[in-house]
């Protein structure tokens, strides 16, 4: 991930960077979006921390009228009886499909009987749910009203699109207070979503393996 050892930290810290490039496309999204009222300054920066990323393997979603909703719900109506050994088919069936609650169901049933295949269904779980720490391309310091944007995206030559929508999404949390245990509420997500070239803009992120909105957290 990127700048993730203080070696890459102190590369990029060290490098010439063109922050009034950066001041003015700031002014231009606090005109265009904001009306002027983001009072913040700019800078290339390696962020501060890191995030959770979620690599882990997507697995299906189960919803009414799909062909396996019904064996889903008869599994869960067997574990409410406390029925587990009519669960495992109906849940067998749905975890082959790749559904990751019915690996985790089918881990706590076969624990449970002293059943080896629990590390099977164990394994294929975590699968789901892997992640790793990456430094963001992009924060807000609410103490100092300051944006950093992360240096190595010059290297990478970044779109004008790609930080737009990261000075645009810093703007939302001097507009809309955030906490450490909810940095992205729904009244900041009302506003995020607005961002201009916002899924151009997550996409370009997500392939150069910065962490995002849709990728800081697991299934």
């Amino acid at each position: 991930m990127r700048a993730t050892i203080q070696a890459e930290c102190d590369h990029f810290a060290g490098r010439d960077a063109d922050d009034p490039f950066l001041f003015q496309l700031l002014a231009g999204v606090n005109k265009r979006f904001f009306h002027n009222k983001i009072q913040a300054e700019v800078i290339w920066q390696v962020p501060r921390g890191t995030v959770s990323l979620f690599v882990g393997e997507p697995g299906i979603q189960i919803e009414p009228g799909d062909p396996l909703f019904n064996q889903l719900q008869q599994a869960r109506s067997c574990l409410q009886q406390g029925n587990l050994s009519a669960a495992l088919q109906p849940l067998t069936a749905c975890a082959d499909a790749n559904h990751p609650e019915s690996k985790l169901l089918l881990c706590h049933i076969y624990k449970r009987q002293g059943d080896e295949r629990w590390q099977r269904y164990a394994r294929e779980y975590n699968r789901h749910c892997a992640t790793v720490r990456a430094v963001p391309a992009a924060c807000y310091y609410a103490d100092r009203s300051l944006i950093a944007i992360h240096p190595h995206l010059q290297e990478l030559g970044a779109p004008q699109f790609v930080l737009k929508y990261l000075l645009y999404h810093e703007c939302c949390h001097q507009l809309v207070p955030s906490s450490d245990q909810e940095p992205h509420s729904a009244a900041f997500l009302h506003w995020e979503y607005q961002a201009p070239n916002r899924d151009r803009a997550l996409h370009w992120l997500e392939r150069q393996g910065f962490p995002t909105l849709r990728t800081s957290h697991g299934p």
